[in-house]
C-alpha cells in the first residue's frame, strides 16, 4: 500500500512540473522559400505523422531568415504552418532572427561583430513581441536564438567576452517579454579541446541560463565516434549535466568547408538514428524535417 501510494504521488508531481522542466523530444524545421509550394493538406498529414513517431515539439529554427519571411505573406503562411503543427498537438518552440551571412559576419573585427550581433538583437525581440500576438501562448513552450555557437568562431577570449555580453543582454531582454525557456544550439569541430570547449559551454550556461543543446556531429562526419564522445560525455554526466539536450544529425553531408550541402541518411539508418534519445533524460532533437520527409521536400528544393 505505502509502495503504491508513492507511486500515485510521484505520478501527481510529475504531472504538476511545469512543461519547461520535462525533456522534449523536438524536430527541427528550417523554413525555405520552395516549402511554399507544398499544399496545407500536405503539412497535416506531415505533423500527424511526426506525432506519430514520437515528437512532441516543433522548433521552427527561424522566423526571419535573409530577406525571406520579412514579408506580411510569407509570415501568414509561416503562422499558417505553426496552427496545423499546433493543431496536431505539436508544442512550439519558435526560433527568432537567421542570417544566412552569419558565420561569415562574425569574422569581422570585433567592434564590427559588436554592431552585427547588437542589430540581431533588436530583430530577435521585435520577432518576441509579434509571436506573442499571433500564437496562442500556450502552443508556444519556448523561444530559440539561430545564433550557433561553435568552437572556432568564439575561441579568442576578446570574441567570448563579446559573445556572453550579448547573450546576456539578450536573455534579460526577452525574459522582460516572455518568461519562457530560451534555447541556443553548439557544435564542434575539433578546433577546442574537448576540456575547454565544456568550460565554454559551462560558463555561458551559468551566465546567461540558456538551454544549450549540443549536436552530435555525425551528420557533417568531421569527427569520428570516438572523438566526438570525448566532447559529449563530459557535457551529458547524469550527476552534473552541462547541456541540456542533444541534437542528432539525421543527414549526411556532401560538402565541406563551402556552402552546406547534406543529404538523407538511407531508411534502415534513419530509422536507428530516429530511436537515439540523449542520456539522463535531457532532451533529444533532431535536425531536420525534410530528411524525414524527402518525399515532399526534394521535388521544391
Amino acid at each position: 500500500m505505502v509502495k503504491k501510494f508513492s507511486v500515485q504521488i510521484l505520478l501527481l508531481f510529475a504531472l504538476l512540473l511545469p512543461l519547461s522542466t520535462m525533456a522534449v523530444t523536438a524536430i527541427f524545421y528550417q523554413p525555405q522559400e520552395s516549402d511554399k509550394q507544398i499544399a496545407p493538406q500536405e503539412w497535416q498529414s506531415i505533423f500527424h505523422l511526426l506525432k506519430k513517431k514520437g515528437f512532441d515539439t516543433l522548433v521552427i529554427q527561424w522566423t526571419q531568415y535573409g530577406d525571406f519571411l520579412k514579408s506580411a505573406e510569407n509570415q501568414t503562411w509561416l503562422k499558417e504552418r505553426a496552427d496545423q503543427a499546433a493543431a496536431e498537438k505539436l508544442q512550439l518552440i519558435i526560433g527568432l532572427s537567421g542570417d544566412p551571412e552569419m558565420f561569415n559576419r562574425l569574422k569581422e573585427p570585433s567592434a564590427a561583430s559588436e554592431d552585427y550581433l547588437m542589430r540581431l538583437r533588436r530583430a530577435d525581440l521585435l520577432l518576441v513581441e509579434n509571436w506573442k500576438k499571433n500564437v496562442a501562448q500556450d502552443k508556444i513552450v519556448g523561444w530559440y536564438l539561430p545564433l550557433e555557437i561553435d568552437d572556432r568562431a568564439w575561441r579568442d577570449p576578446k570574441a567570448f567576452d563579446i559573445l556572453r555580453k550579448h547573450l546576456r543582454e539578450e536573455i534579460q531582454r526577452i525574459r522582460m517579454q516572455s518568461e519562457k525557456p530560451i534555447y541556443i544550439s553548439s557544435f564542434f569541430t575539433g578546433n577546442m579541446s574537448p576540456d575547454d570547449y565544456s568550460k565554454m559551454i559551462a560558463s555561458l550556461h551559468e551566465i546567461t541560463g540558456l538551454h544549450i543543446w549540443i549536436q552530435d556531429g555525425a551528420g557533417t562526419g568531421k569527427l569520428n565516434l570516438s572523438e566526438r564522445a570525448l566532447y559529449l560525455t563530459p557535457l551529458t554526466k547524469c550527476n552534473a549535466p552541462i547541456a541540456s539536450g542533444l541534437i542528432f544529425e539525421t543527414f549526411k553531408q556532401t560538402q565541406h568547408d563551402q556552402t552546406f550541402a547534406a543529404e538523407s541518411l538511407p531508411p534502415q539508418l534513419l530509422a536507428q538514428r530516429l530511436k537515439l534519445r540523449a542520456p539522463c533524460q535531457l532532451d533529444s532533437a533532431f535536425f531536420e524535417l525534410r530528411y524525414l520527409f524527402e518525399d515532399s521536400f526534394k521535388a521544391r528544393n
